[in-house]
């Protein structure tokens, strides 16, 4: 069998870009908030997929997966997330330091201790230190009382047009923190960064 390499090449180039989010497989709270990102006239096409497993090996071994099975490449603007929670664990910071410096083609976008952070900051100005994901998740309820994992907090709560606010709070609070090991950062996000990529979307 002959594989026409310029044929594939020129494929990739008349396509739009591709951005995929490997989001952790423990509920659907992260692909119900991308989904709002997925819109046609985006200059991209946008793929929040489910993972699996919640473990940061695995999530990237699916991100692997996806690149060579979407034909992915950085040259074309194509971007492969994996979208994690630090779980304020030492352990997984090391296990991330180690896939991150493995894996060039994947980035990630981290949380401590889970990606609930970013959600709060929807709703205030300082998320308060917490000792665990199920804390920041009790912390979310004092400003949606009927909150629970799976639901679609931006439509429910009407949030579609709130994220510059969100992303100015989280700003403002990372750049408050003064330790460089992720786990010990608490509480954050990256999550704007993400954020602000997709608003602002450019090869």
């Amino acid at each position: 069998m002959v594989i026409n390499m310029q044929s594939d090449a020129r494929q990739r180039k008349n396509r739009k870009p591709l951005i995929v989010l490997v989001c952790e497989g423990k509920n659907k709270t992260e692909t119900n908030y991308f989904k709002h990102f997925v819109k046609r006239d985006n200059p991209y096409t946008l793929k929040p997929v489910k993972s699996e497993a919640t473990d940061i090996k695995s999530m990237t071994e699916k991100a692997k997966r996806l690149y060579r099975e979407y034909d992915m490449d950085r040259k074309v603007g194509d971007r492969m997330f994996c979208v994690i929670d630090m779980d304020l664990d030492a352990k997984k910071f090391e296990k991330y330091k180690q896939l991150k410096k493995a894996n060039p083609n994947i980035e990630y976008i981290v949380s401590n201790p889970c990606f609930e952070i970013w959600l709060l900051y929807y709703f205030t100005e300082n998320p308060k230190v917490v000792t665990s994901s199920q804390k920041v998740k009790e912390e979310i309820k004092k400003y949606v009382s009927d909150y629970e994992e799976n639901m679609d907090i931006v439509k429910v709560k009407g949030l579609e047009e709130d994220y510059a606010i969100a992303i100015n709070r989280a700003e403002k609070r990372n750049a408050m923190h003064d330790v460089d090991e992720l786990y010990k950062l608490n509480p954050y996000t990256e999550v704007h960064d993400l954020i602000t990529l997709l608003l602002n979307y450019s090869k």
